[in-house]
């Protein structure tokens, strides 16, 4: 069962067809309709009822223009389904999702629209500028996250970290006082401390990781979406979107080096 559902118009669309000449092939004709786990999702999904506010939002809209759709529906599916293939008849999932191998067996990943190293989300007032001031901070990490291997390998914090099942949980344990930090990808970890006064950004670690979208195993639509994601990308759209909702880039960001 969906846990919720909510549609919006997309204005002045363009041609349904790629620069490789695929048409798009929604499930609903005119739609695009996308799953995404977590409502609202500060910086990406703005609200209760989703709308065009938010990073992946906005790209959601900007693609359905870019492939010629009229309108968005926004289903809410849990994050363990969408990286299980679950997307509940979507075409597209936006999560803030991180492409895995494992992920990979479930899902086709398109190519990436954020570069997304691990970021340090902290309550305001917590003070680290290295990884031996992190490994003193308590942390909460969820049993579902990529990055859950990288507080413990290469943080490795002095005390047992806080572990709970999703983000939704873990920000609530962050809210409660009872850790001091959670470890993100860059982006949301921005999302969350433009929105939200109660927290900040201490740093970023270096790492690969991207964010990209989420499509049903076997999809026809990939070469599309992925010509799709380009054309945002050339034509300034997903620059635009990072400074109205994530307020900083990448490259603001200090850099904690780990240890060798």
């Amino acid at each position: 069962m969906l846990l919720g559902a909510a549609t919006f118009a997309v204005s002045g669309c363009v041609g349904e067809q790629s620069a490789a000449g695929s048409p798009f092939e929604p499930v609903d004709p005119g739609v695009l309709t996308v799953a995404t786990a977590f409502l609202p999702a500060p910086g990406f999904w703005q609200g209760r009822t989703p709308t065009s506010d938010g990073f992946e939002a906005g790209l959601a809209v900007a693609l359905a223009r870019q492939l010629g759709l009229d309108r968005v529906k926004v289903v809410q599916v849990p994050f363990g389904e969408i990286i299980h293939g679950k997307l509940r008849g979507a075409d597209i999932a936006l999560s803030q999702l991180t492409p895995t191998k494992e992920r990979g067996k479930w899902v086709d990943f398109t190519t990436p629209y954020l570069d997304a190293p691990p970021g340090v989300l902290a309550r305001k007032g917590v003070e680290a500028s290295d990884v031996k001031g992190l490994r003193e901070l308590r942390w909460v990490v969820s049993r579902l996250s990529t990055l859950t291997l990288i507080v413990m390998d290469r943080v490795n914090p002095n005390r047992g970290p806080v572990v709970v099942d999703d983000r939704s949980q873990a920000l609530a344990v962050l809210r409660s006082g009872r850790v001091d930090a959670l470890m993100l990808d860059l982006p949301v970890a921005l999302g969350l401390a433009h929105r939200d006064p109660r927290f900040q950004v201490l740093g970023q670690l270096d790492g690969q990781e991207d964010l990209a979208a989420a499509l049903p195993n076997g999809s026809q639509n990939r070469e599309i979406v992925d010509s799709a994601i380009r054309a945002l990308e050339s034509d300034g759209t997903i620059d635009d979107l990072v400074s109205r909702w994530l307020g900083k880039s990448q490259g603001d960001v200090p850099l904690i080096l780990s240890e060798q």
